[in-house]
């Protein structure tokens, strides 16, 4: 496979997306969506200003607050997380194969709870737990990459005690490079992916292969969709005209933010959507999108083609395992963040969720689970595609709003 050729979405698992089963949306596309019609509302303020007032942020560096830890005594976890975000016995919904194996193989209970809808309408529920310095109830929840420097700026987040998870060596290095959290010390990735490109091959009579032929390409005039989020918007047109996306300046944010302005201007840009635009890409209402990694995938229609790898990279993401400050049981959700960075474990998971794996071993684990992923490279990524995929930038409060008030002058969300 070259470094531009798509991926044909024929349907190559044993069991689809749930979040795709019956609805358009992926689960990437859904939390991300979230997000973006929270500010869409508020303007950027909504997010960067949605904490408590009062809130200082810590000199130094931030390594979270301990609460008492009762896991000695206590042989259980509280692990909140999205709905559908998980492997599940079909025969029982209820039922999550890993968890109850990880109870049999430790006598530690894991209450399960499917209670995330929104990252900002989470975080502002925990924030007001968390700025009093009380528990918030939870050991373990999932968040999105882009919220996390949020969290680590009023040090909400406590440090992983490594001697808690050996495992964590199996962390694939691109994994460990996050922008967000340089060597995975808060964080473990729950899910992992990538922002790519994606094209109707009914519509589109020569391929795409980059990124900025859908800001260019006269083709496609009036048939692009971008999406509402500026981190994912931003990023790939910093790809598009050379931008390092980890480490972009003022003046190279304001470039790549005129780069959007001119293809919306000129009519290049058919708007900027979030969850809706799969089912708009599905009916032919666009020819080319951005899109995450396995969403086109998951549609299982083939005249929709996904790259697995642009010209010029793609953008990668995560949403993430945490421990919030005051966590009762630390130790436990720290052998239960051990538990899952086991490659036959992972394997479980994503075969279930969709996603590629973050630990060494864990491609053979899941083709050796699957056999039908070995030819998805949204699972089982090539070494090219590794290596080719960043994160966006770590962001300081000021600067997300700053940077998304901007964008949604764009946008117009």
């Amino acid at each position: 496979m070259t470094g531009t050729s798509p991926f044909d979405p024929a349907p190559s698992r044993t069991r689809p997306h749930p979040a795709a089963a019956t609805v358009p949306v992926g689960r990437r596309t859904l939390l991300r969506g979230a997000a973006a019609s929270v500010l869409g509302l508020g303007g950027a303020a909504g997010l960067a200003g949605c904490g408590v007032p009062g809130h200082r942020i810590p000199a130094g560096r931030p390594t979270g607050e301990a609460g008492h830890d009762d896991s000695a005594t206590e042989t259980r976890v509280v692990f909140a997380n999205w709905a559908s975000y998980i492997d599940t016995d079909p025969k029982h919904p209820a039922v999550h194969p890993t968890l109850a194996a990880f109870t049999r193989q430790t006598g530690i209970g894991v209450d399960y709870l499917e209670i995330i809808n929104d990252n900002n309408d989470w975080y502002t529920k925990i924030d007001l737990l968390l700025v009093r310095g009380a528990d918030t109830g939870y050991d373990l929840m999932v968040v999105s990459d882009y919220m996390v420097s949020k969290y680590r700026s009023y040090d909400y987040l406590q440090e992983f005690d490594l001697a808690n998870i050996p495992h964590h060596a199996n962390l694939l290095p691109e994994v460990m490079a996050d922008p967000t959290d340089p060597g995975r010390r808060f964080t473990i990735p729950w899910a992992y992916g990538y922002t790519t490109v994606a094209y109707n091959k009914d519509l589109v009579k020569q391929p795409v292969t980059a990124i900025a032929e859908l800001f260019t390409r006269p083709d496609l005039h009036g048939r692009v969709t971008l999406f509402v989020e500026m981190e994912d918007t931003i990023g790939l047109a910093m790809l598009a005209i050379g931008i390092d996306r980890e480490r972009f300046t003022d003046t190279q944010f304001d470039q790549a933010l005129e780069y959007v302005r001119r293809a919306k201007d000129s009519g290049q840009i058919r708007g900027f959507q979030s969850s809706d635009y799969l089912g708009d890409f599905q009916q032919g209402n666009t020819a080319a999108t951005m899109t995450y990694s396995g969403d086109i995938a998951q549609l299982g229609i083939p005249r929709l083609v996904a790259l697995s790898q642009p010209k010029e990279g793609m953008l990668s993401w995560s949403d993430n395992l945490v421990i919030p400050n005051f966590a009762r049981h630390k130790t436990n959700a720290e052998k239960l963040l051990n538990y899952y960075l086991q490659p036959a474990v992972a394997a479980q998971v994503d075969d279930y969720t969709g996603y590629p794996l973050v630990v060494r071993g864990g491609d053979q684990a899941l083709t050796a689970l699957d056999p039908t992923t070995a030819g998805n490279p949204f699972l089982v990524p090539t070494s090219g595609m590794r290596k080719a995929a960043r994160g966006f930038k770590a962001l300081t409060n000021a600067q997300l709003d700053h940077y998304t008030g901007r964008f949604q002058q764009i946008s117009g969300q």
